[in-house]
């Protein structure tokens, strides 16, 4: 029995990467039943024993590309072992490993968004509001814990998952390195525009500390302003006395 299921997971991983590789090649309209049958090495009543149409390869593809990252994501925030900064690190080091090891199904998806069925479509903008949602949380857990600088949460995620998701169309194991090195450099990168080091910009001298008291100020500034905007009113100063 433990035999006939590994035997099926490795059957419909294989029908996920001939599919893909198919859709993202010819089309998703214009690849045919048959078509994947025959990249598979497999007759098309053989086909129908995995799987009823396309449309139900097209969701499996959906799902094994976004759940994938929102599991991720999700693993992430329950990291309690980890600093907030270092949440994030993690996360986005797996995500571009994700990617860079998925480039095929990742761009497929990206190039038939505009094309996907109604249900599949829906079922891939809920995982990519999840997505986001996800990880600007951690990105707004860095800030209000003083590690990131304080940027919008809702921009720096934006910026960072692009950073990332751009690494299915362009990495290349054969030119760019190991997957896990790739992510280290894309990750430094990231990391090093958000992440707050008091200690080294105070070093320099006074400038350096009216610099990132001016940046506290500002986000302060911020959010004051859409705590009166939202209608709620700012707490009391818990040193104030009646």
């Amino acid at each position: 029995m433990a035999r006939q299921h590994s035997r099926r997971r490795l059957v419909s991983s294989e029908l996920l990467e001939h599919s893909a590789r198919l859709f993202a090649t010819q089309g998703y309209a214009n690849t045919s039943f048959q078509d994947i049958a025959d990249a598979m090495g497999i007759s098309r009543p053989a086909l129908y024993h995995y799987v009823s149409n396309k449309e139900e390869i097209l969701a499996a593809l959906v799902r094994d590309v976004l759940e994938r990252v929102v599991e991720i994501l999700e693993q992430a925030r329950g990291r309690e072992d980890l600093d907030e900064d270092q949440r994030v690190e993690q996360a986005l080091r797996r995500i571009a490993v994700n990617n860079a090891r998925n480039t095929t199904r990742f761009r497929l998806l990206d190039r038939s968004e505009p094309d996907l069925p109604a249900e599949i479509a829906e079922m891939h903008r809920a995982a990519r509001r999840r997505v986001l949602e996800l990880f600007t949380g951690l990105i707004e857990d860095a800030v209000q814990a003083g590690r990131f600088r304080p940027l919008p949460a809702r921009t720096v995620a934006l910026g960072m998952l692009g950073m990332v998701n751009w690494v299915a169309w362009w990495y290349r194991a054969d030119h760019d390195g190991d997957a896990e090195a790739m992510a280290d450099v894309l990750v430094d990168l990231a990391m090093s525009g958000v992440r707050r080091d008091d200690e080294r910009q105070v070093q320099p001298g006074p400038w350096a500390a009216l610099a990132l008291l001016k940046e506290d100020l500002n986000h302060l500034e911020g959010a004051l302003s859409a705590a009166l905007t939202s209608g709620s009113s700012p707490s009391a100063d818990p040193g104030s006395r009646s």
